[in-house]
């Protein structure tokens, strides 16, 4: 059975849709432009699909991954992601899309994610935990580099607040 792997961002007025309706988000897109696509055995069948990490309300992603289970690889990667970009709503945008090799694993192991922080104001850096890897440091963003595992994107705002932008870029 083939799996469509969707790498798309998430920005703008996007970053405020929770993790569980961007699923709904993407299984009625590929309604739409009719994918042929396996659904789940049971009483209430769904779209066989596979969401990346989930990411907090609010943080932009850049790299984010859905994974989905078609009935055959027919339809060319490229006319879906062009036929995914008419259809999404603003800020969510296909950057990739292509049929995985039989060696690729669904979902990817991700275990290390990279956060960039636009800071609006003034910032005491002492608040980082040890933990977090920083990057790149200036008065006006920061980059860091973290274990998923260990991070909740709670932590994320009670140090940095939701008045600066935080953007995700997953590493896999």
């Amino acid at each position: 059975m083939p799996i469509l792997r969707i790498i798309y961002e998430k920005k703008g007025p996007s970053r405020f849709i929770s993790n569980n309706y961007i699923g709904r988000i993407f299984e009625r897109c590929l309604r739409r432009i009719s994918l042929p696509f396996e659904f789940s055995q049971g009483f209430n069948k769904r779209v066989k699909m596979s969401l990346g990490p989930p990411l907090a309300v609010g943080i932009e992603g850049n790299n984010e991954i859905i994974d989905v289970h078609v009935k055959n690889e027919n339809i060319p990667d490229k006319l879906i992601k062009e036929s995914l970009n008419q259809i999404l709503p603003e800020g969510l945008r296909i950057v990739e899309c292509r049929y995985l090799t039989s060696k690729e694993k669904s979902p990817p192991k991700v275990n290390i994610a990279c956060y960039v922080i636009k800071i609006a104001s003034n910032y005491d850096f002492a608040a980082i935990p040890d933990y977090w890897r920083v990057i790149y440091k200036a008065n006006d963003s920061l980059k860091i580099e973290v274990n998923i595992e260990k991070l909740s994107h709670k932590q994320l705002f009670s140090v940095f607040g939701t008045h600066n932008v935080i953007e995700r870029f997953l590493i896999f």
